[in-house]
């Protein structure tokens, strides 16, 4: 930019936001653009991380082990005692309990996680094997050589990181309360397909 030339203003850069997304359905005023546009940002981090969390894997020794049960076994070694499939899904906000059963018996044949009954009732929980948390000390060595590294030259990357970390606590509960106020609603009907007379 030369001397000449004024700073952008956010009234400008608002300006041409609109001006781009003129023709988005997603982005029809300066909110929806905001809006979508974080999700899109968060999408694109999602795919990111899930690539990362793959390759990490790969050179912590394993080379076949999926994003689902990578995540899965860092969250059951995470914890120092067993936890049921209901625990470890509330604390990854999934509600798809039998397909997080089937990546826990994948890990189980992979002699990474062991599911043991408890003597009450059919309630069953899982654990780490030691294998299982020497996968998890690799991938953390690893994981602090190459994205540590990285990101430590951010500035104030740890308040930037706590403050994302607030902000993304507050939108899940936004997006559930949106998940589950839709959910009492009736589908709408497709346009020039109205059922009302």
């Amino acid at each position: 930019m030369s001397k000449s030339e004024p700073a952008p203003t956010k009234d400008n850069q608002a300006d041409d936001r609109r001006t781009l997304h003129r023709h988005w359905m997603l982005g029809q005023d300066d909110h929806a653009i905001a809006t979508t546009e974080f999700e899109w940002a968060m999408m694109r981090l999602h795919a990111a991380f899930e690539r990362s969390c793959i390759q990490l894997a790969n050179l912590s020794g394993q080379p076949a082990m999926s994003f689902q049960e990578a995540v899965l076994l860092h969250v059951v070694a995470m914890q120092h005692h067993p936890q049921t499939s209901q625990s470890l899904a509330r604390q990854l906000n999934r509600d798809d309990v039998p397909n997080m059963q089937y990546t826990l018996r994948k890990l189980q044949d992979q002699k990474l996680v062991l599911k043991r009954r408890e003597p009450r009732g059919r309630i069953y929980t899982y654990e780490a094997t030691e294998a299982g948390r020497r996968v998890v000390q690799r991938y953390a060595e690893v994981r602090s050589l190459l994205l540590a590294g990285k990101t430590k030259f951010i500035e104030d990357i740890d308040e930037r990181l706590t403050a994302a970390t607030d902000l993304m606590a507050l939108l899940t509960g936004v997006y559930d309360d949106v998940a589950r106020v839709s959910s009492t609603y009736s589908p709408m009907d497709e346009p020039g397909n109205s059922t009302t007379q």
